[in-house]
């Protein structure tokens, strides 16, 4: 059994991340500001859900429709590059924080339960999803829904997603096999206790930090998601 205060503080850590959550959930389906790329709303929705307040931040500056405009209201000009990136590393980000989500749920409920030594087994499942999720993004963010349309988002997604994505997976999964030999190594952790997707929730913010140069790289090629 994980001791009371690991426990009190993942609880704490989640619950933050769920205040995050409502208050741009708020700003964005209550105050109207709507984005006009709408698999946006969906991406700042889980990024604040696990970075917490620094995303909030983050989506107040770059994330709101608003910030789309080349000027400030005072007239001074934005960072655009900046601010692409941003949006490339949460849209990238939101991949995998759902595909680890879905990946580890799918497993539970399956029963697998990997030994130790066999945690690529969930790594794989969650990058899978992560990348499965991010065609269907594109899929849907598309003007057609063909079905030649997910080749094109498939592309897509390799070209302009998959270098960021994966420097994101490898800062999760490093954290996590940390975290399951050496910081959290009994019991071992499920996801039916707070203190897994805490221990995911910090590798999730390292994944998000680690994507920055990835995405910055990209965006000197010109590769970006930056909403249209």
């Amino acid at each position: 059994m994980q001791p009371t205060w690991l426990v009190a503080l993942s609880w704490a850590s989640l619950a933050v991340g769920v205040v995050s959550f409502a208050v741009v959930l708020a700003d964005t389906y209550l105050r109207g500001h709507r984005q006009p790329v709408k698999v946006m709303e969906i991406v700042w929705l889980v990024t604040v859900l696990y970075v917490g307040p620094a995303a909030v931040r983050l989506y107040w500056n770059w994330g709101r429709p608003e910030a789309l405009s080349p000027r400030r209201r005072d007239d001074q000009p934005r960072r655009h590059r900046q601010g692409v990136i941003v949006t490339q590393v949460s849209r990238c980000g939101a991949h995998c924080a759902l595909g680890f989500i879905v990946a580890e749920v799918a497993l539970y409920v399956a029963r697998f339960d990997p030994p130790q030594n066999a945690l690529w087994i969930d790594y794989a499942g969650d990058y899978l999803a992560a990348v499965t999720i991010a065609v269907l993004f594109r899929f849907f963010d598309g003007p057609g829904h063909s079905v030649g349309q997910i080749w094109h988002a498939l592309t897509t997604v390799v070209k302009v997603e998959l270098v960021t994505i994966t420097a994101f997976e490898v800062a999760l999964f490093a954290w996590l096999t940390l975290a399951h030999h050496m910081v959290f190594p009994e019991p071992t952790l499920r996801p039916n206790s707070p203190t897994f997707w805490f221990a995911g929730q910090i590798g999730l913010i390292a994944g998000f930090i680690t994507a920055f140069p990835a995405a910055s790289w990209q965006v000197r090629r010109g590769l970006s998601v930056a909403p249209r």
